[in-house]
């Protein structure tokens, strides 16, 4: 008996995996996609920044950021062409975000992430992360060490210890005295993002080429080299400091344009999809009655009843 039960087992459990892969897709329909609307999708808001400001932009992040769940994601974040079986999700290692192959085809390191083998990007990310990685490698470390140059005031010049202090996104500069090794005075400080210009400079006749000004507004701040090489370096640091910055501005400016778009974008096909409920919800109450009238009229025709006075 047990022996005629097992294939019969067998035969049930076939005979339902095949009516499962048989039957026909359940479509979303209307009330699904308002659940859909409705439901906790993850967020792609970027977090708000001071205008003009980049603290923080040059910091080495502890951990990647976190990528967004694919599970409500239906479209490449840029094309926004559909996946399926042929388009895949593919999320990019710097935003987190989700995107075609196509959208997502770049591979280079991603240094302030802490990855130094190339990982896949996205569109967008692609040149930043270029600059952001030739910056860290190539300037950053010359700026973060500092060297001494020859402040040049109003009325005298002094000897300082210029470095540039990343957490803050400030240049800092003190009275030092290289023989000694030791600093003296308040550390005055350089915005970076209130830099406005910086260029070389005479000083003076034995030392022509050799100065760097930097300029905050109307307020100049000169600064002499001990050699041109020493120039040279510290112009193309504070320049390509300086364009960093801009370009990571003008990057996200345009991700929380696109934010705020695709965001106003859902909610008029929330609000589009909310007022065809309504209408579906009328017209359905409107045949409801009609059907009603149709039928009382009938059941007055068939029984000769008279018409109730109003």
């Amino acid at each position: 008996m047990a022996a005629s039960a097992f294939p019969q087992q067998i035969t049930t459990g076939l005979s339902a995996l095949v009516a499962y892969c048989f039957q026909p897709s359940q479509s979303c329909d209307f009330s699904d996609k308002i659940q859909f609307l409705k439901c906790d999708k993850p967020s792609r808001r970027l977090v708000p920044t001071k205008k003009g400001s980049t603290d923080g932009l040059f910091l080495n992040a502890a951990t990647p950021p976190q990528w967004v769940k694919d599970d409500f994601i239906e479209a490449c974040g840029l094309c926004n062409v559909e996946f399926g079986l042929l388009k895949r999700k593919h999320h990019c290692r710097s935003c987190g975000l989700i995107f075609c192959g196509h959208c997502a085809a770049t591979f280079d390191r991603v240094v302030k992430l802490g990855y130094i083998k190339p990982v896949r990007l996205c569109n967008d990310c692609t040149t930043t992360v270029q600059s952001e990685n030739d910056f860290l490698e190539k300037f950053l470390p010359l700026l973060e060490i500092g060297d001494v140059f020859t402040k040049y005031g109003l009325l005298r010049k002094r000897q300082v210890y210029l470095k540039y202090v990343r957490s803050t996104s400030l240049f800092q500069y003190q009275k030092y005295n290289p023989v000694t090794k030791s600093y003296k005075g308040d550390t005055e400080a350089i915005p970076l993002d209130k830099i406005t210009s910086v260029r070389e400079v005479s000083v003076g006749p034995d030392h022509a080429k050799l100065g760097i000004l930097i300029a905050v507004g109307s307020q100049e701040h000169r600064f002499n080299a001990a050699t041109e090489r020493q120039r040279h370096q510290w112009m193309d640091a504070i320049v390509g400091a300086r364009r960093l910055r801009d370009a990571l501005l003008v990057a996200e400016r345009e991700k929380h344009a696109k934010q705020v778009e695709k965001e106003n974008d859902e909610i008029r096909d929330m609000s589009e999809n909310l007022l065809m409920m309504e209408k579906r919800r009328a017209t359905f109450q409107e045949d409801r009655m009609r059907r009603r009238g149709e039928k009382r009229e009938q059941l007055r025709a068939k029984y000769n009843l008279a018409i109730a006075a109003s």
